[in-house]
């Protein structure tokens, strides 16, 4: 089978995989957009009967739709690097591309990552993330919790499973994008932070040639340090490098002001124009900035020994549904303190309001 028909082949499935019940072939097409393929519903028929023939896919009983098998699923994680590669890249531009976050109305989605861990252990999670908060070394200030059983956008939170969803970093792409100013994602990689400011980068992957994001790369090798920033303003935390037109430095600038006053702020370091920021180069008439990985709050989670299972860019999430991250201990221990001691399959709610619905 030639390498384009495999990689359309492995986007369905990532499509099916990624949904909590049956999908169409208009659903999936839909789908297929934000992994930079474009596909009609006929097309998708098409390429559907041959993934039923080879047992990777089968009709929904009763419904309509397709669902993944076994077989499918073991095929998209057996699949090929090079189907993979820019999978990343082509990802983050549909979701900064799709997001309508409305600055001045404070409302529409933004992107969210999705973090795993037991539900009795949720408490103590969140007791490790709110001191990161705490220092500004995430994307925003706000979260969103999920029991099991629940949903977080297309993502069904498993049996004895809670979900915290945080900001990703991609959302600020999204937002210079509705801003008018153009921006080029570059790498992400581990920073150092030195006497609580950023000092260098000691790790990069560039994102065109990731099949993952790196934050989540380097956060299940153990390699961040992120609760030692926290504590002694040294440590090694997520960060992404980007660039921006030169001319766009000011309006850059008014509207890091605007996110900072709703809770939005992420930037580390701005650079100059035509000049390297951390010894980083930049393109001639851009100016690199460097952005907070959303998922730091999480790493600091897997330091302390609690395993975590993180989906970065998870879903879209309205941003009105989000909280403040000073309100993640009273959803846990005042509105569930007996859901997390209960038996890990039981499948109740982690929020008797069903948490947040993120999308």
């Amino acid at each position: 089978m030639d390498i384009n028909r495999q990689r359309k082949i492995i986007a369905i499935l990532k499509a099916l995989s990624n949904a909590r019940g049956p999908l169409g072939s208009t659903q999936i097409a839909e789908q297929l957009q934000a992994f930079g393929i474009n596909l009609n519903h006929r097309t998708v028929r098409h390429y559907l009967s041959m993934t039923d023939a080879r047992g990777l896919t089968r009709k929904a009983s009763g419904r309509l739709g397709r669902l993944i098998t076994p077989e499918g699923e073991e095929e998209l994680h057996d699949a090929l690097v090079v189907d993979k590669v820019g999978l990343v890249s082509s990802r983050m531009d549909a979701l900064a591309y799709r997001m309508n976050f409305s600055l001045k109305k404070r409302v529409g989605q933004v992107v969210l990552n999705i973090s795993l861990v037991d539900s009795r252990r949720l408490p103590e999670a969140v007791d490790l993330m709110v001191p990161v908060f705490d220092k500004n070394l995430g994307m925003g200030q706000y979260l969103s919790l999920a029991g099991p059983g629940t949903e977080m956008g297309d993502f069904s939170v498993p049996p004895g499973k809670a979900a915290i969803g945080t900001i990703c970093s991609v959302a600020l792409n999204g937002l210079l994008i509705h801003a008018g100013i153009p921006v080029t994602s570059k790498f992400g990689g581990l920073l150092e932070i030195y006497q609580g400011e950023a000092y260098r980068f000691t790790e990069i992957i560039h994102y065109d040639g990731s099949s993952l994001d790196p934050l989540e790369i380097f956060i299940k090798g153990h390699m961040t340090g992120v609760s030692d920033a926290v504590r002694t303003g040294r440590g090694r935390i997520g960060a992404s490098f980007r660039e921006i037109p030169a001319a766009a430095l000011a309006d850059l600038r008014k509207l890091v002001k605007q996110l900072e006053g709703i809770g939005l702020g992420a930037l580390l370091a701005v650079g100059k124009p035509n000049q390297p920021l951390l010894d980083i180069p930049v393109v001639e008439g851009r100016v690199g900035i460097v952005v907070a990985g959303g998922l730091n709050p999480v790493a600091a989670v897997e330091e302390a020994g609690i395993p975590t299972e993180n989906v970065a860019m998870g879903t879209l999430f309205e941003f009105g549904d989000l909280i403040p991250y000073g309100d993640a201990h009273r959803r846990c221990r005042d509105a569930l303190p007996q859901a997390a001691t209960h038996d890990v399959g039981s499948g109740e709610l982690l929020d008797k309001k069903r948490t947040d619905r993120l999308e």
